[in-house]
């Protein structure tokens, strides 16, 4: 199972233990190169001791050692070693070079006053670091007074001495093992370090969501708590939150809405169903009664009638209600009309029409576009009283879109409370449902069809009663 919070965690842990690491390692290298570097400066500062020592007069060249002054290059404990050419022939070498048969330190070639330092295997068999260096010996100030010559001028008839100095790499080698691993548990700590502190943030960082979502399971539209409160949610937390509670608020209403068009449903069955069931008690009670027989029969087909046109309503509304794509086509709306109403005005009731001398045809579905003129011309001719007009006008909107309205008197009083629910389902001014005629159903399968093909329906209440059906498409 995805989980946010370990995928952020092992992300983070990761991201951030690998730059650790990468920090910790360049230190790693930047302090033994630092150590390095010391040690190489250390060997340097005892050559520079070691030129020193190295006078030479007028006659020969002299080494001024004295052994007791560093021990280190006499003993056998923790040896060091030196050696001098002159002349390409050993001018010097340290005491403890004579302990082996191999005595000489290899040379390099190097210019005057420079350095070459290499890693070489000791006369010992242990691993160490040689400086090698070529200078000119020192010459006595009082020497170069009485020749009466400068340092420079001396300097041209002088020869080089060539240095050797090596001494073993063990202690350099234990410091660079200690620093290394120091940086591996230091790096083992710090990322058992950085997935502890890491997982303890994101928990705490994601500690709103899991309280959103616990908010959001207390949530029942049959309980109490039907919001989700957001005053004290982050702010990256309040859009997903006014968004849940605007679809809790939808699904309540459609809920309500279902649950009501459900109870009407039943109530609009129970009745005929109900006429059914007394109707055949009388028929079993008195099977020999001719009348009853007679009645029973017609009043049974009248009920069957009702019931198949509430049905047929319902299904039509569900139809009008999937979301099936309609096939679309140009329609000559004036002309559809005039059929329309030549088919359901059978009582030749007067109806009005006005339309301009042009009108555009309208790219639309047919079969929905009539449905949708045949219900509001019937619900005008059912709900007017018959000794009033109808008025039909048509308008063009722009030159793809026509403006319908559909005028007429009303038996009932309707006010404007009513006017938001004249397209709900099975919905009737008359709550009693004392009509047998109609369902309540024609208006809502309107609406419906209006919002598959896009169209605009509205409804508005005029002087005297009057009632205006505002269609756009």
């Amino acid at each position: 199972m995805n989980s946010i919070k370990r995928k952020l965690s092992l992300y983070l842990s990761l991201s951030l233990s690998v730059l650790l690491v990468a920090i910790l390692l360049a230190t790693d290298i930047s302090v033994d190169r630092w150590v390095s570097a010391e040690f190489d400066r250390a060997m340097k500062s005892k050559v520079g001791l070691l030129e020193t020592l190295v006078i030479e007069d007028e006659t020969e060249v002299d080494f001024e050692f004295a052994g007791e002054f560093m021990p280190e290059f006499e003993g056998r404990e923790n040896p060091e070693y030196f050696e001098l050419w002159y002349n390409n022939k050993v001018f010097e070498r340290s005491d403890t070079l004579e302990f082996f048969e191999v005595k000489d330190l290899p040379k390099h070639s190097v210019k005057l006053n420079e350095f070459a330092i290499k890693d070489i295997s000791l006369p010992d068999g242990r691993a160490g670091r040689m400086l090698f260096t070529k200078f000119l010996p020192q010459v006595d100030s009082v020497l170069r007074d009485e020749l009466g010559i400068s340092r420079q001028e001396f300097a041209k008839r002088q020869k080089p001495i060539e240095l050797a100095y090596a001494l073993s790499k063990e202690e350099l080698n234990h410091v660079h093992w200690f620093v290394d691993i120091i940086f591996i548990c230091i790096s083992i700590t710090a990322v058992f370090a950085v997935k502890k502190i890491v997982f303890n943030v994101v928990e705490r960082l994601l500690k709103p969501i899991d309280n959103f979502s616990a908010e959001l399971s207390k949530v029942n539209l049959n309980s109490k708590k039907q919001q989700i409160a957001i005053e004290s949610l982050p702010i990256e937390l309040m859009p997903i939150a006014k968004g849940v509670n605007h679809f809790i608020e939808e699904n309540k209403a459609l809920y309500m809405r279902e649950k009501r068009v459900t109870s009407d449903i039943a109530h609009e069955l129970k009745t005929p169903i109900s006429e059914l069931l007394n109707l055949s008690e009388v028929a079993l009670k008195f099977p020999h009664e001719k009348q009853i027989t007679n009645n029973f029969t017609n009043d049974v087909k009248d009920i069957s009638t009702r019931l198949k046109n509430i049905v047929n309503g319902i299904l039509l509304l569900q139809k009008s209600s999937n979301n099936a794509a309609l096939d679309k086509s140009d329609i000559a709306v004036l002309t559809l009309l005039e059929t329309i109403i030549k088919r359901e005005n059978k009582s030749n009731r007067r109806i009005h029409v006005s339309a301009p001398e042009f009108l555009p045809l309208i790219v639309t579905n047919e079969i929905a576009l009539e449905t949708i003129l045949s219900n509001l011309i019937n619900n005008a001719l059912f709900y007017s009283p018959t000794s009033s007009s109808i008025n039909v006008n048509l308008q063009c909107v722009s030159d793809s879109k026509i403006k319908i309205e559909i005028a007429n008197s009303h038996w009932q009083t309707f006010e404007e409370s009513d006017l938001n629910q004249i397209f709900e389902p099975l919905w009737q001014k008359d709550s009693s449902r004392t009509s047998t005629q109609r369902y309540g159903l024609g208006l809502a399968i309107v609406k419906s069809y209006c919002e598959k093909i896009n169209a605009d329906i509205s409804v508005a209440l005029c002087t005297d009663n009057k009632i205006i059906f505002t269609f756009i498409v």
